[in-house]
C-alpha cells in the first residue's frame, strides 16, 4: 500500500504555514518544521506549505529533484520573474529578484535560502525592527555574507523588497524586509 509522506498531508502543511506566519511576525526566531521523515526534506516541506499551481517558482541552485518540483505543481520560471526562489546559502546571489512596486509591494519575491545551521554558526546577525523586543542575535552557518549585502540593497526602498526564509535540515527562520540586519 502506498503511503503519502507527511509533508503532503493538509494538516501538516497547515502547521508549517502557521510556523511561517509565526516566523515572519517574530524575525530571527527558530521554528521546527513539521512532518519531516527520512523520505522528505525541510525545503520541500516548507515549499509544500507555500506553493500551488498559480505560483511562479525558480530553484536557482537546483536543490530539488525534478520529481519533487513536479509534485509542487508550480510554474517554473527565471529568478527575475519568480514569486518564490529556492537558493543555496553558500552560493553568492547573482540575480535581481522582483521587488514589487509602490502601487503593489506585495508583488515582490520571497527567497527561501538553504543554510547548514540556524542555531550555531560563524556568521552572527544582530536583528532589530518590528516583532523584535530590543535586539535578537542569531548565529548562522552556511550563509555567504554577500546575501546580506544584496538583501540590504533589495530592501532599502521599503515598502519594496524581498522577504527571506532561512531553512536548515529541520528548522526555519524568517527575515522580513522590515527587519534591520547588522553583521558581526
Amino acid at each position: 500500500m502506498f503511503e503519502v509522506a507527511p509533508i503532503w498531508q493538509s494538516h501538516i502543511q497547515q502547521q508549517n504555514y502557521r510556523l511561517l506566519l509565526e516566523a515572519m511576525s517574530r524575525p530571527g526566531s527558530v521554528h521546527s518544521i513539521q512532518g519531516l521523515n527520512t523520505s522528505s526534506n525541510s525545503m520541500l516541506a516548507v515549499l509544500a506549505a507555500l506553493l500551488d499551481s498559480s505560483v511562479r517558482f525558480c530553484d536557482s541552485s537546483e536543490l530539488l529533484e525534478t520529481s519533487d518540483i513536479a509534485l509542487l505543481q508550480v510554474i517554473q520560471t527565471l529568478p527575475e520573474e519568480a514569486d518564490y526562489l529556492l537558493c543555496s546559502g553558500i552560493d553568492v546571489p547573482d540575480f535581481q529578484p522582483r521587488l514589487g512596486s509602490l502601487a503593489s509591494p506585495e508583488q515582490s519575491a520571497t527567497l527561501l535560502v538553504h543554510v547548514s545551521a540556524l542555531i550555531a554558526g560563524d556568521l552572527q546577525l544582530d536583528l532589530t525592527g518590528p516583532g523584535i523586543k530590543e535586539k535578537r542575535i542569531c548565529n548562522i552557518q552556511g550563509l555567504d555574507p554577500d546575501w546580506l549585502v544584496k538583501r540590504e540593497s533589495w530592501v532599502c526602498g521599503f515598502p519594496l523588497g524581498v522577504d527571506l526564509i532561512l531553512i536548515d535540515q529541520q528548522q526555519l527562520m524568517a527575515l522580513p524586509r522590515t527587519t534591520r540586519v547588522e553583521v558581526h
